[in-house]
């Protein structure tokens, strides 16, 4: 038990610092399909179209294994970029959307008070953009727990890992797999009410 909760903190934690570069990431991302010359949006779609159409399974691999000749990185850090650079190209689309959304009128009205395109975005559209992003977000985040579960094949002794282990030292999945779903529903469960309910706040907002 012991074991499985230290691994729990494990998956809680590359969760939350991998949530964290995909936001940041996702962010700068967005701000430059948005605002950006025509190549930087063209690159940064490229970016977002590989991340999005190839398997995270298969970046993690390519990060941990592929540039092992370039560089060795340790296997929690190859697990949080390969979580992160796969999230944040949705969470660029979530932002991009959010910014998108905003009426058109009102960024014309920020620009006959005077405001620069700097300060409309930080007055303006931002928070309104974020307040639509916020649901998705906090889905996402939900998605991104489970997920974690997949660098247990580049040596990450999460949740799934160490469960394993002590499946295997037990002789049996029935009891180390009932411990490990409820680790992850009492992980999971608080998030998606969360985002629920938020929701439903915006809706009515």
């Amino acid at each position: 038990m012991p074991a499985l909760l230290r691994a729990a903190g494990v998956t809680l934690a590359l969760s939350l610092l991998s949530m964290v570069l995909a936001v940041t990431i996702g962010c700068a991302v967005a701000a430059g399909r948005v605002y950006g010359p025509a190549w930087s949006r063209a690159l940064l779609g490229v970016y977002v179209e590989v991340m999005r159409g190839t398997p995270v399974l298969l970046q993690l691999f390519v990060i941990y294994y592929g540039l092992s000749d370039v560089v060795r990185l340790p296997a929690f850090l190859a697990a949080l970029l390969g979580l992160g650079l796969n999230y944040a190209a949705y969470e660029s689309e979530i932002y991009r959307a959010a910014l998108e959304a905003i009426p058109r009128a009102q960024l014309e009205a920020a620009r006959t008070l005077g405001l620069s395109e700097r300060q409309s975005l930080w007055l303006v559209r931002g928070p309104q953009a974020l307040r639509l992003a916020l649901a998705p977000m906090t889905n996402d985040f939900v998605a991104l727990l489970k997920d974690s579960s997949l660098v247990s094949v580049i040596t990450v002794v999460e949740l799934t890992k160490q469960t394993a282990i002590y499946a295997t030292n037990v002789g049996s999945w029935v009891v180390p797999g009932i411990l490990c779903a409820l680790a992850y529903l009492a992980l999971s469960l608080p998030l998606s009410r969360f985002a629920r309910r938020l929701e439903r706040r915006l809706s009515l907002a």
